[in-house]
């Protein structure tokens, strides 16, 4: 397992300067160590905001990661065992604690819709790169409010 890293290496001139930057704890979940490891390391790379990354690659460690890291998005590979993919996300749905993180898939193609249902948002693996990871975060954590004429 990865561990957890800030896209700034140094808060303390952060702090001298002024510049306030929420940190957004996200974690990664998937069985490919290499895709897993290039999305990690896409998010840490971005430096408009101080992503937390975690990375794991099961989904029955995934749970101990969620209680210790609290993260606010969670992304999931949909090439996990299905029934293992679908008890977890009911699981994070109905828990009052977790019901609120944004979990968004990575998705190999867009022909299998099979978690599709039970997830906030999905991206294709192909299109990933940090200015679009960094939008599809922020999308989910602030979504747009519907306005009234």
């Amino acid at each position: 397992m990865l561990n957890t890293s800030q896209t700034i290496a140094n808060d303390y001139w952060m702090e001298v300067l002024g510049i306030k930057r929420d940190r957004i704890p996200v974690l990664i979940i998937g069985n490919n160590p290499i895709e897993m490891t290039s999305i990690y390391n896409t998010l840490i790379e971005i430096r408009s905001k101080n992503y937390l990354a975690d990375v794991c690659f099961d989904i029955k460690d995934s749970f101990d990661i969620i209680a210790k890291s609290k993260p606010e998005v969670i992304f999931i590979d949909d090439n996990l065992i299905l029934y293992d993919l679908k008890k977890l996300l009911r699981i994070l749905k109905q828990n009052a604690r977790t019901k609120h993180i944004k979990i968004i898939a990575l998705k190999s193609s867009n022909w299998n819709y099979h978690i599709i249902d039970d997830v906030d948002d999905y991206i294709l693996k192909d299109a990933i790169n940090a200015n679009i990871l960094d939008r599809l975060i922020e999308k989910n954590l602030n979504p747009l409010k519907p306005q009234l004429a």
